[in-house]
Formats: C-alpha cells, sequence, structure tokens
C-alpha cells in the first residue's frame, strides 16, 4: 500500500525555496480575509516580506475594500471608506493590469465564485479554497477549465478538497500518465471524521457531537456537517476531476439520522431529536466493536457512481486507524490496482488550509 502525506513543513519549504530562487514577482488580490485569510496574510508577510516576491496588493472583506501597489494590510482594510462589491474589486484588479496577478477567494460565497469567469477572461489566474465553482454545474466547470487553458492563465483549487492534503494533485499526475481512476474512497470532512474516531457507543453520540461543537469542530449548527452535503461536494470535485461528469444531484447521501433531526426548527431541538437516536446509534457502534470494526462514514466513487454513507471497517481497512480530524482518501487506478495509493492526514484547520492556498498562489506564478 502506497502512503503520501502532506503536511505544513512541506509548503513552509515549498514556498521559501521559491522566494529565494524566483525573481518573479506575484501580485495578490485577495477576498475574504476570516481565519484562512487572515492566516494567509500572516504566511505571506512572515515569508515574502523581505523581497515582496509576493505581495497583497488588494484586499477585501463583505463591507470593504483597500488597494495599495506597495502592498496592503487588515490595518488598511479596517480604515478604509471604500465600499465593497465584487464587481468593483475586479474593475479595478483589472485596471491596474500587473503582470503575474492572481486573485486569491477564501470566501464560501457562490457569488465570488460567480465572478471567476470574468477573471479568467481578463487573464488573471485564480486560487481558492472555495468549493463553490467546481461543485456547480458541470456546465460551469468545463467553462472555467475551457477559460482557464483559452486565456493561458491558471485556476487552482487544491485546497477545496482534504485542505493541505494532495489529493487533486494525485488524480491529476494519474491522468497526465494516462492512467485512470477506477475506484476512490474517501473521508474528506474533518468533523465527521472525528465524531467517528470519538464515538464507539459507550457514551451517546448526542454526547459525542455536543462536546464536538463545543470544541469549535463542528459549524454553529452541527446539521451543516452531519447532512454530509460539505463533503459530497468535495466528492463531486474529485469525481469530475477523475473525468466523471457528475451533478451534485448525481452523489448519493445515504443520512444516518432520520430526516426529523434534520427539520428541527431549531438546534436545542435537533439536540432533543437526536438524543432519541442515541440508542440505535450506540448499538451500532458496539456491534461493530464486538466485530473488531469500527464506524466511519465513507464516500465512494466506482463505475461511475458516488455514494456516500456510514460503514464499518475492520483492521485490514486503511481507514480503521485514523485519530482527530484526519481525511483520508484511497485511489484505485488502472497502475495501481492492486495496492491503492493512500493519502492521509490532517484535513482542515486554517493553517494548514492556508498554506495550500500559499502553495497554489507560488505555482500561479511559474
Amino acid at each position: 500500500m502506497k502512503k503520501l502525506s502532506m503536511f505544513l513543513p512541506f509548503f513552509l519549504f515549498s514556498y521559501s525555496c521559491f522566494a529565494q530562487c524566483s525573481e518573479k514577482e506575484i501580485p495578490v488580490f485577495l477576498v475574504g480575509p476570516g481565519l484562512v485569510g487572515e492566516e494567509l496574510l500572516h504566511q505571506i508577510k512572515d515569508n515574502f516580506s523581505a523581497d515582496g516576491a509576493v505581495r497583497v496588493v488588494g484586499l477585501a472583506n463583505s463591507k470593504s475594500m483597500s488597494f495599495n501597489l506597495e502592498g496592503t494590510s487588515l490595518e488598511d482594510l479596517a480604515q478604509s471608506n471604500q465600499p465593497m462589491s465584487i464587481d468593483a474589486f475586479v474593475s479595478q484588479m483589472v485596471a491596474l493590469k500587473l503582470p503575474n496577478s492572481v486573485f486569491v477567494d477564501c470566501t464560501s460565497s457562490q457569488k465570488i465564485a460567480d465572478s471567476y469567469q470574468s477573471i479568467l477572461r481578463s487573464k488573471i489566474s485564480i486560487v481558492t479554497p472555495n468549493k463553490k465553482a467546481n461543485s456547480s454545474s458541470f456546465s460551469s466547470y468545463l467553462e472555467l477549465k475551457d477559460l482557464t487553458e483559452q486565456n493561458h492563465v491558471k485556476f487552482l483549487y487544491d485546497a477545496t478538497v482534504g485542505a493541505g492534503l494532495p489529493i487533486i494533485q494525485t488524480i491529476k499526475s494519474i491522468n497526465r500518465s494516462n492512467d485512470r481512476v477506477v475506484k476512490l474512497d474517501a473521508i474528506l470532512s474533518g468533523t465527521l471524521s472525528y465524531l467517528f474516531n470519538t464515538f464507539d457507543g459507550t457514551i451517546p453520540f448526542s454526547q459525542v457531537v455536543l462536546e464536538a461543537q463545543q470544541k469549535g469542530y463542528t459549524e454553529p449548527d452541527p446539521r451543516d456537517d452531519l447532512n454530509g452535503l460539505d463533503m459530497a461536494r468535495k466528492f463531486l470535485i474529485l469525481a469530475r476531476e477523475s473525468g466523471l461528469a457528475l451533478e451534485m444531484s448525481d452523489v448519493v447521501v445515504q443520512r444516518f439520522l432520520p430526516e426529523a433531526c434534520f427539520a428541527a426548527a431549531s438546534v436545542s431541538e435537533f439536540y432533543e431529536k437526536l438524543k432519541e437516536c442515541d440508542v440505535e446509534l450506540s448499538s451500532l457502534a458496539k456491534e461493530a466493536k464486538q466485530k473488531g470494526q469500527v464506524l466511519r462514514f465513507i464516500g465512494t466513487l466506482e463505475n461511475g457512481r458516488a455514494i456516500l454513507s456510514l460503514q464499518a471497517v475492520g483492521s485490514d481497512h486503511p481507514f480503521y486507524h485514523l485519530s482527530d480530524t484526519d481525511n483520508i482518501a484511497s485511489i484505485r487506478s488502472l497502475v495501481y490496482s492492486k495496492n491503492p495509493v493512500v493519502i492521509k492526514g490532517p484535513g482542515a484547520g486554517a493553517k494548514i488550509t492556508a498554506a495550500s492556498v500559499l502553495s497554489n498562489i507560488i505555482q500561479s506564478g511559474e
């Protein structure tokens, strides 16, 4: 079994090497200085402030935007009285006509993603961890690919799946070698990974979810994780990268909770409904444990079908030994037909995600 892992030190080495070896400057126009975006700004400042090889010249949040050819910052943005609109931001970015410009979208906004086509037509590269563009309609996905090629720019989105793990890169590498993905199994939700790495039936599942929420491992409304839709978006991206013309409606999510949980009128009501599932879920976990198995929420892509479901796996399965918020992907191709390529590691976190975005920024200038 082949294993690949990618962690933060790799990215630190990657862009430190770039700073030492390249004279090409990359002007960055960043929208969305939230957790990932702010961490990205710190990493750029820490590694490129001296030589300016990567310089943030445009910055925007939901309220305002700031531009400065010498470099702009969160402090400048806080003092800016220039209201933010994506159309105005893109217009100013295009008007500057800076060579090697890259638009970086660190939001989760569909509206920002909808601007990608016009940005690519303006011959500006895009780097993003935002999943919305590549998980919308398949025709839109193809259009972005075509515009990237036609305008000789780059559209890079490694951080949309697995944060800093090289899952998309590996699939692209398989495609470039005229190989083909035959089967892909993956756990692509740090939240769902944590929940089932923790839950063994001895503690009620509702309590495990509540504690995970209190630790910040879930969204404010845990149903946004438990419904499997975020993982489905990531799986759709991988399916398309593997060459399948799938739509979101083609990705089957077999929920392990009843509809009553998701239909609850509030988060507190959701927890009351979730408690009603504790006995059944504990029974499943204990039954699996008696067989030497553990529960995992796994997505599988095979024979043109994508299905996400709760499964029990034994100690001989690559997904058995996971911890914390690990993401993992097992990729079987024509070449790797007997022993799949297994990629495992942290699949969430601002530092890791920002490092992946920064690596893509550097790649955009190569």
